[in-house]
């Protein structure tokens, strides 16, 4: 569901450049192991020569090492993506590493200034413009959904239109099952009413202007979205868009737009021509590099080099935790000795103090291929029984504390 690489980033990169080079690094690193993949990227910057090296951070599988010694031999873009919930744990420690970051939050933008890195904010994961014949608009659903069910209040808001019958055509994660790219561009074309939730990922409270909403506009199709502030810098609310902010706002408007069908196609061909206008994903990427060529001379210029911050347990701990999982993943399907000793490395480098998974699995490495599954099972099931036993004490945890608040007010009005 999510829009292909090469229609975001590698084909509209391609029409501004004479050049582009892709290299995959997770394909690499499954063939090579991961250290030999950071070398073979630092041999390929200094063979091409290239002006820029666009790196799409996604986890840690380039080492900041890296980053540093080819900045020595060309410009080097982090592009991050989810910066409203990530930047703390994630993007602003390769701040130091980078000559540009692009963010698509707006939100992150002044937080990388205040690490002084050179931010370019651009919008979310966007798509490519689809043509519509407009006098024979198709409409196979009244209303749908596309994305996963398992996040925020997502389910709650569905749960609403069933029980005011409206019916709803859900595809995703937890409801009808994933659907390709073309099949999710048909329904956005075919919905009456296409709906879109808001809600971050990991701060449900906090609402963010997710990719879907240009997604949907540049497919033709009518976009009710739950509202996120900052919206109506790219649609004009109402006219291109249209926002709810809570259950009855929602349930109100899609009846309202499900009756009102001149109203509900004006609205759909207006955010169409804004969309193809000004957010397919070559006018995006257009726009990153229109700013740092702007901006090329400042890498030179005295603006402080941004600190390089000492890193806190916690979040040593999440990088290790990532490279224990590929040791696992690659001894598990018994690849290359040399592969998967250098991801526990890496895990124990970052958290030494996780010496157990790490330890376990390099002790099974030394027995037979046909008897480590059996083994290995073992420290999975152990793995369970840990989470669970974590999540019922949580909850006890969690009960206790609601019952010393309940006391505490019952007391209050007595």
């Amino acid at each position: 569901m999510y829009l292909p690489f090469n229609l975001y980033l590698y084909e509209p990169l391609q029409n501004i450049f004479s050049k582009v080079i892709l290299y995959d690094y997770l394909k690499r690193r499954t063939e090579i192991g991961l250290k030999a993949v950071n070398q073979e990227i630092i041999e390929l910057v200094r063979k091409e020569n290239p002006k820029y090296v666009i790196w799409t951070s996604w986890q840690y599988d380039i080492q900041e090492s890296t980053l540093e010694t080819i900045r020595q031999e060309s410009t080097v873009i982090g592009w991050f993506f989810d910066d409203d919930w990530r930047f703390d744990d994630y993007s602003k420690w390769w701040i130091p590493y980078l000559d540009y970051c692009v963010t698509n939050a707006i939100e992150a933008v002044p937080e990388y200034i205040e690490f002084n890195a050179r931010v370019i904010q651009t919008i979310p994961n966007t798509g490519v413009a689809i043509d519509r014949d407009w006098s024979n608009i198709e409409e196979k659903y009244d209303v749908s959904f596309v994305g996963s069910r398992y996040c925020a209040d997502r389910e709650q808001y569905i749960n609403e239109l069933k029980k005011k019958n409206i019916l709803v055509h859900l595809f995703g994660d937890g409801w009808g099952g994933y659907v390709s790219f073309e099949e999710m561009i048909d329904v956005f074309k075919t919905s009456k009413i296409n709906l879109n939730f808001s809600k971050d990922v990991a701060n449900q409270e906090k609402l963010q202007i997710k990719g879907r909403v240009f997604q949907v506009c540049m497919a033709g199709g009518f976009m009710l979205t739950e509202y996120a502030p900052g919206i109506e810098k790219y649609f004009d609310i109402d006219k291109e868009i249209v926002c709810f902010r809570n259950e009855e706002e929602m349930l109100h408007k899609i009846g309202y737009y499900l009756e009102h069908e001149t109203e509900r196609h004006a609205v759909a061909h207006a955010g169409w021509k804004r969309a193809i206008r000004e957010y397919t994903s070559i006018h995006m990427v257009s726009k990153v590099f229109q700013e740092i060529e702007q901006y090329l001379p400042a890498r030179d210029d005295p603006k402080p080099t941004p600190e390089k911050l000492k890193m806190p347990i916690r979040i040593r701990r999440i990088r290790s935790l990532y490279h224990f999982q590929w040791a696992r993943a690659l001894l598990e399907e018994n690849c290359k000795e040399n592969l998967w000793k250098d991801a526990l490395a890496l895990s124990l480098s970052y958290n030494p103090l996780t010496w157990f998974g790490p330890g376990y699995y390099y002790v099974v490495s030394f027995l037979p291929s046909f008897m480590r599954s059996f083994v290995l099972e073992i420290y999975g099931d152990g793995e369970k029984y840990h989470k669970a036993l974590f999540f019922q004490l949580g909850s006890i945890r969690y009960a206790r504390k609601m019952k010393r608040c309940f006391t505490k007010r019952l007391w209050g009005s007595i």
